[in-house]
């Protein structure tokens, strides 16, 4: 029966060819029939760690961490194109999965104290922003050295600051009692490792899974619900109400913006009709194709309004923003403090 230990002596953690991990969110109760499944699977082998599976498919193999038992780590030394399509593949294919939405100060702050050798930017906002004539429809960016944060930090405070998101970070962290790895992730979920240390890589990859675990599960909190008062005499209470994401920069061209927003590709992957009100908000009821859950969404010229019920996926909400800030408006915010507090991660000393 395989083990911690196995994986760990399994995985090279190479400099030239670095271990990677996916991390994804799934909807399931029976990880290892759900895992079975799975399009390329040819067997599952249970280990003696009630939360660590051994998965081969057809062109590698996989390490299934559930110790977090809604987003799961797959780890493997397969090429990072091999495996990156065998796990782009299974969420598309499958509502009940998908990947992880890392807002851009997640990346900026993925491990405190540690300075980024190397960190990468992507905007790619001409499809939200049509032809409203933004002085920045694209950016991309990629610096590596001591002075690499700092100079995109220059960046940041300047007029660019609705087109500059992280798209991902690489740096280097160390422990006295863990040893040393040089880690990259970036903003869908995606880890590559190299070093010492893979016990050190588990718990870097914990922390951020953490930190996004808790922006979902607020959201979830923040959902719109209702439950009678239980005494067979009608009545009861009304909670949440509607996250709200407010722009830095007016929507400029709305069809434009609402066909590639509910055009139900990726990344957003919503389906839905928009009908626009007199004063100009779009309204639409929408179908999140990840765990297909109908979305209620009100859009004015510089805010947004997402009606999640309860019992719904926050994973929706963490996907739109995810995306909207390297699609449309990186400096966008959330009118909630505390959920705001969540995409943020400002401040070092309460990561």
């Amino acid at each position: 029966m395989t083990s911690r230990a196995s994986m760990a002596a399994d995985l090279a953690l190479s400099p030239s060819s670095p271990t990677k991990t996916f991390v994804l969110e799934a909807h399931t109760d029976d990880p290892g029939d759900y895992l079975r499944r799975l399009e390329g699977v040819v067997g599952v082998e249970e280990s003696d760690d009630a939360f660590l599976l051994s998965v081969r498919t057809e062109s590698g193999d996989f390490w299934v961490d559930q110790l977090d038992p809604r987003f799961w780590s797959f780890h493997t030394d397969m090429r990072a194109e091999k495996a990156s399509a065998i796990i782009n593949r299974w969420v598309s294919t499958h509502r009940d999965l998908d990947k992880m939405w890392l807002p851009s100060e997640h990346l900026r702050q993925a491990w405190p104290g540690a300075v980024p050798r190397r960190v990468r930017t992507d905007f790619r906002g001409k499809a939200l922003l049509g032809s409203g004539g933004a002085d920045t429809e694209d950016l991309q960016l990629q610096m590596s050295g001591r002075n690499a944060e700092a100079f995109l930090e220059f960046i940041e405070s300047s007029a660019y600051a609705s087109a500059f998101s992280y798209d991902g970070i690489e740096m280097t962290i160390s422990d006295p009692d863990f040893g040393t790895a040089r880690e990259a992730v970036n903003r869908e979920g995606r880890f590559a490792v190299s070093g010492d240390s893979f016990a050190l890589h588990t718990q870097f990859v914990g922390s951020v899974v953490s930190r996004y675990s808790k922006l979902v599960r607020l959201c979830e909190e923040k959902a719109i619900g209702w439950s009678d008062f239980g005494n067979g005499e009608g009545g009861g209470s009304f909670a949440g109400g509607p996250i709200s994401l407010r722009f830095s920069r007016p929507i400029t061209d709305q069809p434009a913006f609402l066909t590639e927003l509910f055009s139900s590709r990726v990344p957003f992957r919503l389906w839905g009709v928009p009908s626009i009100t007199p004063d100009g908000t779009a309204e639409v009821e929408a179908v999140d194709l990840h765990v297909g859950q109908r979305l209620r969404l009100d859009i004015g010229e510089q805010w947004m309004r997402i009606y999640l019920e309860k019992g719904g996926c926050g994973n929706t909400v963490a996907r739109m923003v995810c995306n909207l800030q390297h699609r449309f408006d990186a400096a966008l915010s959330m009118v909630d403090p505390e959920l705001d507090d969540a995409i943020g991660v400002r401040d070092p000393a309460r990561l």
